[in-house]
């Protein structure tokens, strides 16, 4: 066939689907076009193999020449039309979507050299999956705008390879490919695709789900572009694929979270070093790896910036190797940073001073300077969010931050907390928060009405005072200048061993304002006056350009610095030197250029900001050493003002002011449940000894939480701050139950009640023998007679004193009140039926004996929500409305035995009493979702040894007949008892308390 008769052919069937106009000029440029004089044959060959294969696509394709040749195709037909030929071998549907879709793709890509590229590995790929080189040629514009065309292939390989997997999750990598080549490599990205493989699982019906799959290839470049250097995002994909091969969900959660827990660390060589860890940690413990990522970043933190930071994080992760050399339990624990051990090496690894080493130390000395017993406690603050030392309202506790790292040396940061600690104790024993505003009642009218405020209410704090003026900030921090130095001039004074350490701290805490940042007038003469108030010379302290003004106020100032000064007179000062500081810069409205104190020049021009009426003062720069002052303390007195120590409102607090730790709202709970946010390591830090006082929530209705350790045999060592028991009263119901028992054990209780009232000892007891008292000891003198006439000089001790006799007692009655108490005895009564009957009449008997109890019962559902139910409180009087908690006792969740004993120990604890007893009525071994087997006997086990290292005698009944099987381990070195006969309960648990107590 020539070519003329192929043109004509050709023609013809070009005519069938388009107009004689375009199919013309169309079919004769096809030679020039292609470049091959037998274009029009090749053509014909191609179309006729492609009407074998599919009629529809081949009148598809002589439809969309035209649109081919408009869009600058043409001189590709032949290889067009070749690969619509390979995609019909597989699909008469794939060639149709095809032809009608190429001709605009193919017309977004401008070179033609990759038009002919796209083409090529289109028809390559065709032969092995028809779908993949459909949904390429879709995308090819936008894949080569970020892939060369050379990498295109090995990128196609991989969906393939997927495709054979699931044909959808194959196209949708083709899709991602455009978002996901700028921010990983090639070599990466076989890793990457296989974590997507590891998240199909089975569905319903035992068929793979790829929606998680499909979901991680749509998102997971979005995630990985917010980490910024490559070489990172490398290393999370990889240890992201050995995550995964471990468990999925870890895999994914470290995916989501790496950008935010890398963007935390210092540097690139900190990031690079955490990430070689976590591969080497993953190869053996995958399960812990997730645990070490989460807690490195804030480790690092704390770590700090010095020349050895990064030799002590290894030496960290080198001692949690070793533990995971021997326990994958313990390793989790130890990389979470859960375990005391764990906590232990953290503070091996801190650069600083926790305060839980010095806080015996800070306590005495603060009670030497005070002379009373002030408490000192942490504040569980972070790095991000430092916070300074302050006293409570009351001033009966002082508190630090939890971890000073100011100095390099732990000597030079203790010494900082011991300073801290006398400051504040200067605020306590000087008077600071004694002030009460009813001395100031003449001054507040004066404020009100100067600054025209008298229609407004009078104020209730010394807070509110000062936002009567003009600018509240600026006068509350003459105040804060002024009242710490008064304290220090009187520390100075009393003890002059301060005097050194104040002057060399003060000179390290102070930092000039940047000059570069804009200073305001009033900015810089508080500067001034806060750099004077701490022993700086005027020459350094001050710049020329406001000396005149500063000297002026400064002389004002110093009549708080002399040793008969009060905290009202500072305020009254205060009062002063903002009214004069206003006069002197009333004609000032530029700004103050600053003078750099270490260049001591003159400044006197310069380029100034000038003062925009929206700037607002800026605080003070905070002292080291100088803790936060809270002028929302200080009130009027109960009886002038109309409420007792009412806590101030937020209205009374200026902008931007630091609220206090605790003054938050409760949240502690979150932590302990799935997805939560973990506490900080500092906050964990605080609690690392098993006896400390424990973390504690305020809650709403006479609630409280508390944290408390838990101790797991697997690493053997204690889960820190691991339980969270929630104590309140127990729910109140009908007293029926208590007045039947009482009525239908009348007998019983009136001889328990004269039982018992025989174990209370007289009032006064008679000793004899003493050398003086109330009586005459008559057998004592008539034997000293004897001895005297035999020559003897004869004993002098001839008098009687009746002395004073009680019980010293106080015991806890902990009940067990799970889901197991509702069981049936066949009688028609339950097991907490009978436990209630007891508590009734175990009540009688010990209002008898008048020792010190307390009822309590437990359950709860899981480690968050360890339910601690008050029946009687230790000081509650037995009534009306323990009549109605003991009636309103039901069955409830699972019993964390552990938990409850820690904190029933913490009450009797706080008890002043020789005896402190501590018994536990169980209708069963512990229970409470992982909480069982061996795990819930030993932490069982080890509550009640702790117990007794605290002074507390144990003793453990319970109702189960199988408790022999545990019971023995349990409490191995405890007294208990087994009732086998539950009905007997009621009648045993007070002479049990008889010979308990005896």
């Amino acid at each position: 066939m020539t070519d003329m008769s192929s043109q004509q052919i050709l023609l013809q069937r070009v005519v069938r689907e388009v107009s004689p106009a375009v199919a013309e000029p169309l079919v004769t440029r096809l030679p020039q076009a292609t470049g091959k004089p037998d274009a029009a044959a090749r053509a014909l060959t191609l179309l006729d193999e492609l009407q074998e294969l599919s009629e529809k696509a081949a009148t598809a394709a002589l439809a969309a020449v035209p649109e081919l040749d408009r869009r600058g195709g043409l001189s590709h037909i032949l290889l067009w039309l070749d690969l619509g030929v390979a995609l019909a071998e597989s699909s008469g549907a794939s060639a149709l979507k095809y032809f009608k879709d190429s001709p605009m793709v193919l017309g977004l890509i401008e070179s033609a050299d990759a038009r002919t590229e796209v083409l090529t590995i289109g028809l390559e790929i065709a032969e092995q999956d028809a779908n993949v080189a459909l949904e390429y040629i879709r995308q090819a514009p936008q894949i080569l705008a970020d892939v060369p065309t050379a990498h295109v292939r090995p990128w196609l390989d991989i969906s393939i390879e997927l495709t054979q997997v699931n044909v959808v999750v194959g196209l949708e990598f083709i899709r991602q490919i455009s978002k996901l080549a700028p921010v990983l490599p090639l070599e990466s990205v076989r890793d990457w695709a296989t974590v997507g493989m590891k998240l199909i699982v089975p569905n319903s019906l035992g068929k793979p789900d790829y929606v998680a799959t499909m979901e991680y290839l749509r998102t997971s470049p979005a995630i990985l572009r917010n980490i910024e250097h490559p070489a990172i995002r490398e290393k999370v994909v990889s240890l992201c694929l050995v995550l995964a091969e471990h468990s999925p969900e870890s895999g994914m959660t470290w995916l989501a979270e790496s950008p935010d827990l890398l963007g935390t660390l210092p540097s690139m060589e900190w990031r690079i070093r955490l990430l070689q860890y976590g591969a080497l940690l993953a190869e053996k413990h995958a399960e812990a790896t997730l645990e070490y990522l989460r807690r490195a970043p804030e480790l690092a933190g704390l770590i700090g910036d010095r020349p050895e930071a990064l030799t002590r994080f290894e030496n960290w992760f080198k001692a949690g190797m070793e533990v995971a050399a021997y326990s994958p339990d313990g390793a989790r624990a130890y990389f979470s940073v859960e375990s005391r051990k764990a906590l232990a090496s953290v503070e091996q690894a801190l650069s600083g001073v926790p305060f839980r080493l010095v806080a015996r130390r800070v306590k005495l000395f603060v009670q030497g300077l005070c002379g009373a017993d002030v408490a000192v406690a942490a504040l569980p603050d972070s790095l991000t969010a430092p916070v300074r030392a302050t006293v409570s309202g009351d001033g009966s506790a002082i508190s630090f931050p939890a971890l000073l790292r100011r100095y390099p040396t732990a000597v030079e940061n203790e010494r900082l907390y011991l300073v801290m600690a006398a400051h504040e104790a200067g605020h306590l024993e000087f008077g600071t928060y004694r002030l009460r505003l009813d001395s100031l009642a003449d001054l507040i009218e004066t404020v009100r009405q100067r600054y025209g405020r008298t229609n407004e209410a009078r104020p209730g704090t010394l807070a509110a005072l000062f936002q009567l003026y003009p600018n509240p900030a600026l006068v509350r921090d003459l105040w804060t200048v002024l009242e710490d130095a008064r304290i220090e001039f009187l520390l100075q004074t009393e003890y002059p061993g301060l005097r050194c350490d104040l002057a060399r701290l003060a000179a390290e805490s102070i930092v000039p304002r940047d000059p570069a940042q804009g200073v305001m007038p009033k900015e810089l003469v508080v500067d001034c006056l806060l750099r004077l108030s701490t022993g700086e010379a005027e020459d350094t302290a001050v710049p020329k350009a406001v000396r005149e003004e500063v000297s002026i106020l400064w002389n004002m100032c110093r009549s708080v610095l002399k040793t008969t000064a009060t905290a009202e007179e500072t305020v009254r000062v205060v009062d002063q030197v903002s009214v004069r500081l206003e006069e002197l810069l009333a004609a000032r409205g530029a700004m103050i250029p600053a003078e750099r104190c270490e260049e001591q020049k003159d400044v006197e021009a310069g380029q100034t900001k000038p003062e925009q009426p929206g700037d607002q003062y800026r605080a003070v720069t905070d002292v080291a050493y100088r803790g936060a002052m809270n002028p929302e303390f200080i009130t009027w007195s109960p009886e002038r003002f109309d409420r007792q120590h009412k806590s101030p409102t937020e209205s009374d607090r200026s902008p931007g002011e630091h609220v206090r730790s605790g003054d938050h709202e409760p949240g502690s709970g979150d932590m302990l449940r799935e997805g939560r946010s973990l506490p900080s390591v500092v906050e964990q830090c605080l609690t690392l000894e098993i006896d400390a006082p424990q973390t504690q929530e305020t809650m709403a209705h006479g609630e409280r939480a508390v944290l408390y350790p838990e101790w797991d045999h697997r690493i053997e060592d204690y889960r820190m701050n691991w339980c969270r028991v929630v104590e309140r009263p127990a729910d109140s119901g009908s007293d029926e139950f208590v007045m039947k028992t009482l009525a239908t054990q009348r007998s019983t209780v009136k001889s328990l009640r004269r039982f018992f009232e025989g174990l209370r000892p007289p009032a006064f007891r008679r000793v004899a023998g003493q050398t003086d008292g109330e009586e005459v000891d008559l057998d004592a003198v008539v034997r000293r007679a004897g001895e005297q006439r035999a020559g003897a000089e004869g004993d002098d001790r001839l008098y009687i004193r009746r002395e004073k006799r009680t019980r010293d007692v106080a015991v806890s009655f902990l009940i067990d009140i799970s889901g197991s108490t509702s069981r049936d005895l066949g009688t028609g009564r339950r097991v907490i039926d009978i436990e209630k009957e007891g508590l009734v009449l175990l009540c009688e008997a010990l209002d008898a004996v008048g020792d010190q109890y307390g009822l309590y019962a437990y359950s709860g559902q899981g480690r968050g929500n360890v339910e601690f139910l008050t029946i009687k409180d230790f000081d509650d009087r037995l009534g009306a409305t323990t009549a109605h908690r003991l009636g309103g006792l039901a069955p409830r969740h699972q019993n964390r035995d552990g938990a409850a004993i820690r904190h029933a120990t913490a009450k009797l604890v706080a008890r002043d009493a020789k005896n402190r007893v501590l018994v536990l009525l169980s209708d069963g071994r512990p229970l409470d979702d992982q909480y069982k087997d061996e795990y819930s006997l030993e932490d069982t086990k080890a509550a009640l040894r702790e117990a007794r290292r605290r002074g507390i005698e144990t003793f453990c009944v319970t109702i189960d007949r199988d408790a022999e099987t545990y019971l023995r381990r349990m409490y191995a070195e405890a007294r208990y008892c087994v009732i086998h006969s539950v009905e007997a309960l009621p009648t045993k648990l007070p002479l049990l308390y008889r010979q308990l107590t005896a």
